[in-house]
């Protein structure tokens, strides 16, 4: 066993035997007494000797070499959390290499590309270690709520016959002889199983846009939290995925790993009573008077502003924006029946940033052939569509970006910190 305990849970009682295996943090050398400090996944621990032998060894160890400490607990109200270890045995399982590559103390600002470059050993940071452990926590909950519902979790390909959103943001690849594209969604594939008469499904994977754009918002590849429900009413969408995140960050902030990790960013997790919903049109009005010039479909600084307007006026840092234009939406959403011109769609903003597109899909085949042509694309591409041609139920559903959601719960400044190994045009690497 390489340990019998983490450093949080070493008892803080004299004399509990206990094995202990981290890095080596921080050794001070006394003289007639050593210092090592231990760190792990769950916190540090200090390890203090007196033995010749094993001081020697201490001393000797370089900086954030894995190690492994057999020894007793001492009560120490000098030491971090008021028990040290005593140390029968110490051996050093990995020695790491001098210099260490990138700064991990926080006392010098190391650039962002180069803390990727290096982002495994970056996250021995507990900072940022946290935006990993926050990441894997928030799906687990979305995953958790969707059970609950009923939901079924799929499993879908990320190689596709057609472009899935149309436009050219897409990885064309060469698959045997012919033409093939990396998944910009499951969009498709999520649909055509409402088919089969499972009436909810939920797919978590990467996803992929060939955005050319080195912005802090976009990543060539990312997450994507997909649901889709057999529904035909938009505010019954907007709903569910209101009352997923209300629980996500509900379970979240009981957490208490969250709550330390919440803690080195100085956030806290606030969910309204009920997000507000605006519709574009009416979004619109509120940016002119705001001097923000408007569109078809909302920029970045038109996302910003409704944010606070959103927090101004009803104390939420949510809100949905709901009804925008089929020029600017994908084919396969259902067009509003009181206004052609726009969908029964939504965008979720969540400060100041588009966390969810989503929206009533068109499920009637002809209308559906009728839209993909009317956006200049060919049915006959999309092989999807043999499938509403036998019953399909109404249905809708919305995509989470997993790393953007992540990034504005922490008050983060670029998406690549919240990917753990992000794709951008210019890197491949880690």
């Amino acid at each position: 066993m390489l340990r019998t305990h983490y450093s949080a849970e070493v008892p803080k009682v004299n004399g509990a035997k206990v094995k202990l295996a981290g890095f080596a943090e921080h050794i001070r050398d006394l003289g007639k007494v050593k210092f090592l400090v231990l760190r792990d996944r769950k916190g540090r621990i200090q390890i203090t000797t007196k033995d010749e032998k094993l001081g020697e060894l201490i001393a000797s160890i370089p900086r954030e070499s894995f190690v492994v400490v057999e020894g007793e607990t001492r009560i120490s109200y000098e030491a971090p959390g008021g028990v040290e270890v005593v140390p029968t045995k110490v051996e050093v399982l990995s020695p790491a290499e001098k210099p260490f590559p990138i700064d991990i103390s926080g006392r010098i600002k190391t650039s962002l590309d180069k803390r990727i470059d290096w982002r495994f050993l970056d996250m021995r940071r507990p900072e940022i270690m946290g935006i990993f452990l926050l990441e894997s926590k928030l799906v687990r909950y979305m995953e958790e709520f969707c059970e609950r519902r009923g939901l079924v979790r799929i499993f879908t390909s990320r190689l596709t016959s057609a472009a899935t959103e149309g436009g050219a943001d897409y990885f064309a690849i060469l698959y045997f002889d012919r033409e093939a594209f990396l998944a910009q969604s499951p969009q498709l594939y999520k649909e055509s199983i409402m088919a089969s008469g499972i009436d909810g499904v939920y797919d978590v994977g990467f996803v992929y846009r060939a955005e050319p754009h080195h912005t802090p918002r976009h990543l060539c590849e990312y997450v994507s939290f997909d649901v889709e429900l057999v529904c035909e009413d938009l505010e019954e969408l907007l709903m569910f995925e209101e009352e997923m995140l209300r629980f996500c960050f509900s379970s979240l902030s009981k957490d208490e790993e969250v709550k330390e990790i919440l803690s080195y960013y100085e956030v806290s997790l606030e969910f309204p009573s009920r997000v507000p919903r605006i519709k574009l049109d009416e979004a619109n009005e509120i940016l002119r008077s705001m001097g923000v010039e408007v569109g078809e479909d909302l920029t970045p600084t038109g996302e910003k502003k409704l944010c606070e307007y959103a927090k101004e006026k009803y104390g939420s840092d949510f809100i949905f924006v709901t009804h925008f234009p089929f020029v600017a939406k994908p084919f396969y959403l259902m067009r509003d029946p009181r206004d052609p011109t726009l969908t029964l769609s939504f965008d979720l903003l969540y400060r100041g940033l588009e966390v969810t597109s989503g929206g009533i899909r068109e499920h009637r085949y002809e209308k559906r052939v009728a839209n993909i042509k009317e956006k200049g694309l060919l049915p006959e591409q999309y092989d999807h569509l043999r499938f509403f041609k036998y019953g399909m139920p109404p249905h809708g559903g919305f995509a989470i970006g997993i790393e953007r959601l992540t990034m504005q719960i922490l008050g983060l400044k670029n998406v690549r910190e919240t990917a753990l190994l992000p794709r951008d045009p210019s890197r491949l690497t880690p």
